[in-house]
């Protein structure tokens, strides 16, 4: 390839680095956390799912036909349950669904949302659909989940923008292979102990091929399911159904509603929740939709993790006789390999196809991916500082890494703090709504942080934001265990197994980062002194 060609692929791999660097450090940092959101960490901010919870198959059953009596049978079109022995949701959700004719002759759909405690089954909570899901509540793991997802900016901004942040990466990757023609030779170099600039190059090269595969995928995927809801299914429907979106998703998903034959029987859910546990054991049942509940034809979609199945599967049955149709997936009635294809998008996203060990596999890896751009920029930064003829003026690359350390450190000082923190709303604010609290100490926190370095010196700055991260994720477990009772010692009682497993590896990153700190020191002395010692040759 001509020189002239990959100068041009250096220049555009430096400017979209540049341009988008900090952002897709955010996406990908929070993604990484977000792989824990659910049902880990959504365990871990929750006491009231810590122990598990047992599926209830015949009070649900009688709950839901309690209140199907309560909605009428306009409300029964479609019936969607979350079931709470996931432990995903703080809450049993049931959503009684139907359609209505408008004044104007259109059609209007509505919904009836009820909140039952996940172990008694008492109501918690009614609301129209409309009002339910406006509502924000979120705790620290939903808080997370939907920062990674649209940065909080809402639809279609914030999709459309960790869409865009998704195609910028895969840009990145696609010009770092041809500008690092050579990389092949350097997969184990790795030269730690000599000036922070090679150690920064090497490290910047390292995670770009070892995981570029990864990096791939998740820039694919991300920018697949940032765009698909606001961009791809409209354009799709305008093309093929007039505009139609409900058709396009009732055409090509897998839950299709029967044929009414308008002939009241009983739907045997409880059965089919029963055989579906003893005849799949390699499933965890989420949630089901039933169609038509209540009728001859009614029609019940039962979904499923955990099977080879990439995307889950979904047990079809027959909801008057409990007799299973079908197995299929999300998207079982697209032919060929399609189908196959998007129910792949989110697994590979988030890596929950494979149970905790693949999901601390993405975790490491989403952490590379973080930390690719921002050794990107920080190389030039440190080429920038260290050369006698920059592009730039000093004080230029010296506000970037200013930038740099408070948005990218600020972010996991802000993160971290949300763990002590919800701890404390738990206890000081039982029952209520945590998330105006969880924005607030979010962002504060963060937004001081970023400040920080354009106050003090930079590596004060940075030891003020790391210093504070680590102590915090050492002392959640010994905070747990004050709030809560809940410690490692009595763990066998409790069985509080999967939050005790939080409170350890928050123990253990907060250890490793102090370790981190303390390397860092000492380059940012080396550094320190390298410059100075610049600077006197210049003179």
């Amino acid at each position: 390839m001509k020189s002239i060609t990959i100068k041009k692929l250096y220049t555009l791999h430096s400017w979209v680095g540049l341009i988008t660097g900090i952002l897709l450090f955010v996406i990908a940092f929070t993604g990484a956390v977000a792989v824990f959101a659910r049902p880990e960490l959504k365990i871990w901010a929750n006491e009231n799912l810590r122990t598990e919870i047992p599926v209830q198959s015949q009070k649900l059953d009688e709950t839901i036909a309690q209140y199907a009596e309560i909605v009428g049978p306009d409300y029964l079109e479609e019936v969607h349950v979350r079931l709470p022995s996931t432990r995903v949701d703080g809450s049993a959700r049931v959503v009684f669904e139907g359609h209505f004719e408008t004044a104007e002759g259109g059609e209007e759909h509505k919904g009836t949302v009820f909140q039952f405690d996940p172990v008694s089954w008492e109501l918690l909570a009614e609301n129209d659909m409309e009002t339910f899901f406006n509502q924000h509540t979120l705790d620290m793991s939903t808080f997370m989940a939907h920062f990674h997802a649209d940065l909080h900016l809402g639809r279609p901004v914030g999709l459309i923008l960790t869409g865009l942040l998704g195609l910028t990466l895969m840009v990145s990757i696609v010009t770092g292979i041809f500008i690092h023609r050579k990389i092949l030779a350097q997969l184990f170099t790795f030269r730690i102990t000599k000036t922070f600039s090679l150690m920064l190059n090497d490290a910047h090269k390292l995670m770009s091929v070892w995981a570029v595969l990864f990096h791939s995928v998740i820039a694919f995927t991300g920018a697949f399911l940032g765009l698909a809801t606001v961009i791809l299914i409209p354009a799709a429907a305008y093309v093929g159904f007039n505009g139609d979106q409900e058709k396009l998703v009732e055409t090509f998903t897998a839950v299709k509603p029967p044929v009414i034959a308008n002939v009241a029987m009983p739907t045997k859910l409880a059965d089919i929740i029963d055989s579906s546990i003893k005849d799949r054991p390699d499933l965890t049942f989420s949630r089901f939709t039933v169609m038509g509940y209540g009728d001859k034809n009614a029609l019940v979609y039962l979904s499923g993790d955990g099977s080879q199945q990439l995307g889950g599967e979904t047990l079809v049955y027959r909801g008057a006789t409990a007799e299973l149709l079908r197995t299929q997936a999300n998207f079982g009635r697209l032919e060929g390999i399609t189908g196959t294809i998007l129910d792949a998008m989110f697994p590979l996203h988030f890596g929950n196809f494979g149970g905790i060990f693949v999901k601390s596999i993405w975790a490491i890896l989403g952490l590379a991916t973080a930390l690719l751009p921002i050794t990107g920029l920080m190389l030039w930064i440190e080429r920038g500082l260290n050369a006698q003829h920059p592009a730039h003026k000093k004080s230029t690359y010296e506000n970037f890494n200013r930038l740099l350390i408070g948005c990218c450190g600020g972010l996991v000082l802000a993160t971290v703090t949300l763990f002590p923190a919800q701890l404390i709303l738990n206890e000081w604010m039982a029952g209520q709504n945590h998330t105006d609290s969880i924005f607030l100490t979010f962002f504060s926190v963060w937004i001081v942080a970023i400040l920080m370095p354009f106050v003090i010196q930079q590596s004060n700055a940075l030891k003020a934001i790391l210093l504070p991260s680590a102590w915090m994720l050492i002392l959640v477990m010994p905070l747990d265990a004050i709030l809560t009772g809940s410690h490692i010692f009595n763990v066998l009682q409790t069985k509080h197994y999967v939050s005790m497993s939080v409170n350890l590896v928050l123990m253990l990153l907060g250890i490793l980062l102090l370790v981190v700190v303390s390397k860092l020191k000492k380059q940012y002395v080396n550094r320190e002194y390298s410059q100075a010692k610049n600077l006197v040759g210049e003179v």
